[in-house]
């Protein structure tokens, strides 16, 4: 039985939307938050001021202001990151605690990054998603 947050399932309805693929429910929200992220730290150039494009609707804005929202919510509920974001954050960085740290710094500065990643690191976090998986060596036993 899985069990879908709010949040997750209006990401993937969303997503869904988007991409117009049923592949894409099945997308974690570590996905989703990882492509805001590198949208928010590399964002596109705009389009030109007389392009069609200019005037639609920017369902990627849209979706990646609702994942932002979430998090800030998560922050406040339990004062701590979101472990998709730190994942996503660990894999953006290439899981350089350096970089994760200097960005969670500056992006949340009224908190405590210490506080907001909660002793987890890269490594605890890659650890616990290897766990979660099964092992193709397993399945074949």
């Amino acid at each position: 039985m899985s069990s879908f947050s709010p949040t997750t399932l209006f990401l993937s309805v969303m997503l869904l939307l988007v991409t117009g693929s049923v592949s894409a429910v099945a997308t974690s929200t570590t996905a989703t938050v990882e492509r805001c992220l590198r949208l928010q730290l590399n964002p596109p150039p705009p389009p030109p001021a007389n392009s069609e494009s200019r005037s639609r609707l920017d369902l990627n804005r849209i979706i990646c202001r609702d994942t932002f929202r979430s998090v800030a919510i998560f922050i406040r509920a339990t004062g701590k990151l979101p472990p998709d974001y730190v994942a996503a954050l660990c894999h953006i960085f290439h899981d350089n605690e350096r970089k994760v740290e200097r960005h969670v710094a500056r992006t949340f500065r009224p908190y405590d990054f210490h506080t907001l990643l909660a002793g987890r690191t890269c490594a605890t976090i890659r650890k616990r998603q290897h766990a979660g998986s099964p092992s193709p060596l397993s399945s074949s036993m």
